[in-house]
């Protein structure tokens, strides 16, 4: 099962909390220096989640929210020797 990491730039966050509203099991809005902004409860997530958090990070105005596959180099590597029968 794959592994998705979220990359979230907290500087362009305007706290609108689509991303909270969409998937609020994985978004959470904090308070920050007097202003509202958007906070991953956690910043890997499961094949299973990615379907709402990738609506978040789609939903998002100024684009804060990026996710990308986690790939395990050494299931790769595995893979590429049983190819070869090394």
């Amino acid at each position: 099962m794959a592994s998705y990491k979220i990359e979230f730039n907290k500087d362009e966050c305007i706290g609108c909390g689509v991303c909270a509203s969409q998937c609020p099991e994985t978004w959470e809005l904090i308070q920050v220096n007097g202003e509202q902004k958007a906070k991953p409860k956690k910043t890997q997530i499961s094949e299973n989640e990615y379907s709402s958090n990738s609506e978040a990070a789609d939903m998002c105005p100024v684009d804060a929210i990026k996710i990308e596959k986690i790939t395990d180099r050494r299931k790769i590597v595995d893979e590429f020797e049983e190819d070869l029968d090394v």
